[in-house]
This record gives structure tokens, C-alpha cells and sequence, in this order.
């Protein structure tokens, strides 16, 4: 072959990383890995298809690809979000497929043939797919309920509901709005107040409860139990309802996933953890609201929330009531 010709043998065969660019690959993996278990539970999806993309560029770029495969599957156990058959498919193919590479000894000397990765490059993010997808789907109701502007919103919860979003809310919708929030309550308090929020004849009962059942350890049989009662007492009389999910740690859900568990068995919408976390970070105490002026806090203790607080929570159940009943439920500009 002329000195002008370049070898095939060169392009089938990459260059041996060297020492440096290995520990920046590891050192970026664990920040990588850092950030992911601080992720709200409705950006695992997306998370996921991070790590499946660098799985996707290492494997094309033929170089070991098995590692950010297990620390995806690790970071689902750490997580601990309730478990569904999409999950645990995905979840599965995401082990199999790494032990099988690390088992061939899947190194850039000796790569796994091109048709083998493109293949399990195509079934991880198949698998993903169906994933995803199922997640979206499950935090949103497939019930079509029928407006009605003269029954109103009851909004049942702890501190955070009775801190005032639900007046902040009154002024978004079309509808009626009343505030069912006490400090301290827990599911079991909630349901013995029941009656009380039922006799307004609410359309529908935004629910935002279960972080006391945590702090009080009550448990989540316990306290899955208790808001069952609820969504069934509630839906009895004619009541939709709305669950609001409730974070019970920075990393994982001890509770495991426990809303968007009932969310998919008694097919309601979700109010995903996002602005209660937001109340959090956009505190005094956390970053990045430590580093923000006070005037553009959520928070002033670090949890409940204050008036722009409030705005956020309602902003996002607002959000919500639309997707179920439709636009009709926000009140126009012109009426605000």
C-alpha cells in the first residue's frame, strides 16, 4: 500500500486512551452521577436518555461502554421511584446489556462488532421509549370530566396548602376555590376532616398530603391506606381529584414513589414534586437561593411558602386543573 493511501487497519483500530482523559472520564462521571440523584422525580426520563446517550457515543466510538449503563440502573435502585413493568424492562435490558459487554471483555482493542452495537444501541433506547412514554402517561388522567362553574376546588393539605396558594389560585380560575389547608395534618387528620371539605360539593379535591405521615413515621401502608379512603370517599360523591406529590428526600423517595403509584392505579392527575422542591432551592437555605436577593425567594423558612411561593404552587396547579378539565377552567385576562 503507497504512503498516500490510509490503512483500513488504522480506522478499525482506535487509539488506547491515555491517562488523563481517563481520570477526567471518571471524575465527570461521578459529577455526572452526583447531579442525576439530586434530579425531581419527572426528569428520570430524561436522565435517563442522558446516560443512554453517552452509552450511545462510547459504543459507536467503539470504546467501553458498559460503565454508564450500570451506574443508570444503580441510580433507578437509589432513586427508588415505584416500580413498573416499563421501568423494570428497561431496567433490565440496561443490566443485560452491560454484563454481556463487560463478560465479551468490550475494550477499544478488541470492540464488539458493529452490528452487535447498533443493536443494543437500538434496544436500550427502545426500551427507554416505552419508558418514557409510559411515565408521561401515567401522571395524567384519562378522565374527561365536564366543568362546572358552580361547584367549587377544594384544596385539602398540610401547611403548604394552607399558607395561602389556594388564594393565589381563586384568582386564576373560572371556578370557586376553597382553602381546606391546616398546619400539621396528616393523612389520618385528613380523613377524618373529610366530610367537612365534601359538604361544599367540590368538582374536584386537590390533595397535598403525606409529608407528616413521614415526619410522624407513620409509614407508607399506612398512609397509602389513608388516601386511598380519600380518592374513594371523594370520587363516591362525584369529586375528581388531584394529587399533589410530596418530596420525602434529596435523593431517594423512602415512600417510594407512593402518588404516582395511585396516580396510575385510580387514574388521576399528578401535580409532580417540582414547586415544592422549587420552594426549597429557591430558599435562604439551599442553592441557588442563597446566592439570590430576598425578593426573589420562595421560601423564608426553607419550606412553606411565601407570596411568590405561592404563585409557583398555584401557577402549577392551575397547570394541572387545565389539562383535566380544559381551558375553559382559567379565568380569562380580561376578568382577572
Amino acid at each position: 500500500m503507497s504512503s498516500g493511501t490510509l490503512s483500513l487497519d488504522r480506522l478499525e483500530t482506535p487509539a488506547k486512551p491515555r491517562f488523563w482523559p481517563r481520570i477526567f472520564g471518571v471524575l465527570g462521571g461521578a459529577c455526572a452521577a452526583a447531579m442525576s440523584l439530586l434530579i425531581f422525580p419527572s426528569m428520570i426520563p430524561w436522565m435517563t436518555a442522558g446516560w443512554l446517550a453517552a452509552f450511545t457515543v462510547l459504543a459507536l466510538y467503539r470504546r467501553p461502554a458498559w460503565a454508564p449503563l450500570l451506574l443508570c440502573a444503580f441510580l433507578f435502585v437509589a432513586k427508588g421511584p415505584a416500580s413498573t413493568f416499563s421501568m423494570v424492562v428497561f431496567v433490565a435490558a440496561l443490566i443485560a446489556i452491560a454484563y454481556r459487554r463487560m463478560m465479551r471483555r468490550d475494550t477499544s482493542e478488541h470492540p464488539q462488532p458493529r452490528g452487535v452495537r447498533i443493536v443494543q444501541v437500538a434496544a436500550l433506547w427502545g426500551a427507554w421509549a416505552n419508558f418514557a412514554w409510559d411515565w408521561h402517561v401515567a401522571a395524567h388522567s384519562g378522565r374527561t370530566p365536564a366543568l362546572d362553574s358552580t361547584r367549587p376546588v377544594a384544596c385539602l393539605g398540610d401547611s403548604l396548602t394552607a399558607y395561602g396558594f389556594p388564594d393565589v389560585l381563586a384568582k386564576q380560575l373560572a371556578v370557586p376555590v376553597v382553602n381546606h389547608g391546616h398546619d400539621g395534618i396528616s393523612t389520618a387528620d385528613a380523613l377524618r376532616r373529610l366530610p367537612e371539605v365534601l359538604a361544599d360539593r367540590p368538582q374536584v379535591v386537590v390533595v397535598e398530603l403525606g409529608g407528616h405521615d413521614f415526619l410522624r413515621r407513620r409509614g407508607r401502608q399506612a398512609t397509602r391506606a389513608n388516601l386511598e379512603q380519600i380518592i374513594t370517599q371523594c370520587r363516591s360523591q362525584g369529586a375528581e381529584v388531584v394529587l399533589m406529590e410530596i418530596p420525602r428526600g434529596a435523593v431517594n423517595d423512602p415512600f417510594r414513589g407512593l402518588e404516582r403509584e395511585l396516580v396510575r392505579k385510580y387514574d388521576l392527575e399528578l401535580v409532580a414534586d417540582t414547586p415544592i422542591r422549587y420552594l426549597v432551592f429557591g430558599s435562604p437555605f439551599a442553592p441557588p437561593g442563597m446566592w439570590l436577593r430576598q425578593d426573589r425567594h420562595l421560601s423564608d423558612d426553607g419550606l412553606h411558602p411565601n407570596a411568590r411561593g405561592n404563585e409557583v404552587l398555584a401557577d402549577f396547579v392551575a397547570a394541572t386543573l387545565v389539562r383535566l378539565y380544559g381551558p375553559d377552567v382559567r379565568r380569562s385576562e380580561n376578568s382577572r
